[in-house]
């Protein structure tokens, strides 16, 4: 399972298989199996940990998959 807590209020760049290329966000809530991210467009997506493939912090380039 991954630790969501270093990436919280960050801006990060996720992978989800339901999408066909990647997203940057800001993930601003953890909510039980649930993820919270603020797109830069003011959009919000919010999407079950299980649909996540990777996640990397885009200052610091550390991925987990």
């Amino acid at each position: 399972k991954i630790n969501i807590e270093p990436f919280l209020n960050k801006i990060n760049a996720f992978v989800f298989n339901f999408m066909p290329r990647s997203i940057t966000g800001k993930l601003v809530e953890q909510n039980g199996d649930y993820l919270k991210i603020e797109l830069k467009s003011g959009g919000v997506i919010v999407a079950h940990i299980d649909s996540l493939v990777s996640i990397w912090n885009i200052r610091e380039k550390r991925e987990v998959v």
